[in-house]
């Protein structure tokens, strides 16, 4: 293959890496590949994790390509179908994509969906150069009504970064997307894409680097940059897969059932991050609903604020009709890779992946094996709530039988969640406070996190329920 050559001259300097590579493409039975994943050192330490267009944009939590490439390499066959019903930034299928497989990503974020699109999707020099030309009379926009302008600083929201966007920025970032529409207009829909997660990444420097008076310098950099990689990415492909994306639900995937020969995915983390919060600034720049995307997002820090534990309830409802969904979808005896980590409950670890494990014996999945990798914290994303897990778990589950039960069974998903939430307890009772960071909290305090559990066990079958837009 073209693109494990090519691999390998990525990585010339990095024997190690080269290593890795030239051994999980060798073609191996199911059995050995089980077998191969106990000799990989899942920490890819030191690796190139930043490379073509997994460049394009930051997002929080995303995980590394080795891990989903690694299971492609191991467990399907070229033109064989990849899923990842929760995509983010699309990280699995970039690594299909440059692998000769079909993929579907899904995500109930905009963002994720458009940024996963423009990830794998080729764009030819033609199109680029008029792009270019576009560009670079792009600054007669500068002089905007301001009127405009000022309509926009009081749309911002009551936020302290709010402060970067002044009337110089926006109006840069204005003349962005006015050049961006006039490309939708003339018909180059690929481009204005293109453009628009170029321009959201600009906006995500300017809201972690505090700085935007040169936000047109940083968009034309970026889009150069993008270029360059996307041109890289060209010269591998020469066979171009299929990929489908959709802005949907994974608790309700718009996917044919039995159709799937792999899954990878890396579900939200409960309780560690508002992925609406870190993108609310991209979201808006771009015309998208980020309050509709906070409503319905699995695991957000945002809701239930007084008792905690009902988003522990609802996390698990949302994970096990998102799993059994997963298992319509995927071919009997394929795999299903679902890596997630640690996070915290009121001074309790929440240990994600033995949730999972245990709810998917009871949908048609044997769990076969469970890959403790640590995260390099100083490669990652980090704040302040991701920045805390430096590890991370990969649960690979088996597909033995059909689940037999539909995701939007409420009086099943509230029997399994409150059977986990039962066994939660039980737990805390026995060992509180395992997840103490900080200042250690007095014994009465930790008692409390029982009767905070009772009680959300009383209210399961309200929580579990999908909420309606």
């Amino acid at each position: 293959m073209l693109y494990d050559t090519q691999q390998k001259t990525l990585f010339e300097t990095k024997s190690l890496e080269r290593d890795y590579f030239e051994v999980i493409s060798n073609g191996y039975s199911f059995q050995d590949g089980i077998r191969l994943l106990d000799k990989i050192d899942w920490d890819f330490k030191d690796f190139t994790t930043q490379y073509l267009t997994h460049t394009f944009h930051s997002y929080p939590a995303r995980f590394i390509p080795q891990i989903p490439l690694s299971f492609i390499k191991l467990f399907t066959k070229e033109n064989e179908t990849v899923l990842d019903p929760m995509c983010g930034c699309g990280t699995t299928l970039v690594e299909a994509f440059l692998n000769n497989r079909n993929s579907i990503g899904n995500d109930f974020n905009p963002l994720a969906t458009l940024i996963t699109k423009v990830k794998t999707t080729l764009i030819n020099e033609n199109e680029f150069r008029y792009f270019n030309k576009k560009l670079a009379v792009m600054k007669r926009y500068l002089d905007l009504d301001y009127r405009r302008v000022d309509e926009r600083i009081n749309n911002l929201p009551n936020r302290k970064v709010s402060k970067i966007f002044n009337r110089v920025v926006i109006s840069k970032l204005e003349s962005i997307r006015e050049t961006l529409l006039e490309v939708k207009e003339e018909g180059h829909n690929d481009l204005f894409d293109f453009g628009r997660v170029a321009l959201s990444s600009t906006i995500w420097s300017l809201v972690e680097n505090g700085d935007g008076i040169d936000v047109d310098d940083i968009f034309l950099k970026k889009v150069k940059s993008m270029q360059n990689n996307l041109n890289k990415m060209a010269k591998i492909i020469k066979t171009i897969p299929e990929v489908i994306v959709i802005c949907g639900d994974a608790r309700k995937l718009d996917v044919k059932n039995d159709s799937i020969d792999l899954i990878v995915t890396s579900p939200p983390y409960v309780n560690a991050l508002d992925y609406y919060r870190a993108h609310m600034y991209n979201m808006l720049w771009l015309g998208m609903d980020f309050d509709l995307f906070r409503k319905h997002e699995i695991g957000g820090h945002s809701h239930f604020i007084i008792n905690r534990f009902r988003l522990l309830s609802e996390y698990l409802g949302d994970m096990l009709r998102s799993t059994i969904e997963m298992n319509r979808v995927l071919e009997k005896d394929k795999l299903c890779i679902i890596v997630v980590g640690n996070s915290s409950l009121e001074y309790e670890l929440i240990e994600s992946h033995k949730f999972f494990a245990e709810m998917g014996k009871k949908i048609g999945f044997e769990p076969i094996k469970t890959i403790f990798r640590n995260i390099d914290k100083t490669r990652k994303y980090t704040s302040a709530d991701i920045g805390k897990i430096d590890d991370e778990y990969i649960l690979v589950m088996q597909k033995v039988d059909d689940a037999n039960v539909f995701a939007d069974n409420d009086n099943f998903i509230s029997d399994v969640v409150r059977e986990q939430m039962v066994g939660f307890r039980e737990q805390i009772k026995k060992n509180p406070g395992t997840s103490i960071r900080g200042r250690k909290p007095t014994n009465e305090r930790l008692l409390k996190n029982v009767d905070k559990i009772s009680e959300a066990i009383e209210t399961i079958p309200e929580d579990i329920k999908i909420k309606r837009q």
